[in-house]
């Protein structure tokens, strides 16, 4: 008897802590939280190209801040444009993060893009290396905006341009192109 009122006893206590133990955890810091979708989006999307991830990732009404981007596209579309373009010119692209830094709702990407061009019939493949930093807006458990800066004149560079300095016209031209004749005969006119 003193078994089974033993047993009775464990069995009621087990009900009474069930009930705690199956409520749910509490929420995650919500810094660390953004930073691991950061994580994400840019190991999945840009260095994995999965793009099919971008609809899980990106809210609907996404926004390219960033100086340059075309206006009035919202959404993951313009991160998957972007993207497919980018593979185009380098089917080879690498991002290895350098800090990620988090405070409130916004998260700083500082990272090292490798990245290597498709080779051609005449030309070989050619690699680059440059640097960049983003700025991502978190709400809702998505990256609504971003602001992206990358070293695109050090990628030019790497990739074989140069850069000149605009040129002076030659002294015996003006630098400006003289204004028009003013229409003969008109009311001004004597």
């Amino acid at each position: 008897m003193k078994n089974g009122k033993l047993a009775a006893i464990l069995v009621a206590s087990a009900l009474l802590v069930l009930p705690a133990a199956a409520q749910e955890a509490p929420p995650a810091d919500p810094t660390a939280a953004n930073k691991a979708l950061v994580r994400r989006y840019i190991d999945e999307i840009l260095s994995a190209g999965r793009l099919q991830v971008l609809d899980e990732l990106l809210s609907a009404d996404f926004v390219d801040s960033t100086p340059g981007a075309p206006e009035g596209v919202r959404g993951p579309e313009v991160i998957r444009r972007s993207q497919q373009r980018a593979r185009e010119v380098f089917p080879e692209i690498q991002y290895k993060i350098d800090d990620l830094i988090a405070e409130g709702d916004k998260v700083v990407a500082r990272y090292t893009v490798r990245a290597a061009t498709a080779a051609g019939e005449l030309s070989p493949s050619k690699k680059v290396e440059v640097t960049g930093i983003t700025i991502f807006r978190i709400g809702e458990g998505k990256i609504r905006e971003a602001w992206i800066v990358n070293d695109q004149v050090e990628m030019f560079l790497q990739l074989g341009y140069t850069l000149q300095p605009p040129q002076d016209p030659p002294k015996d031209q003006p630098s400006e192109p003289p204004p028009p004749p003013a229409p003969a005969g008109g009311p001004s006119s004597p």
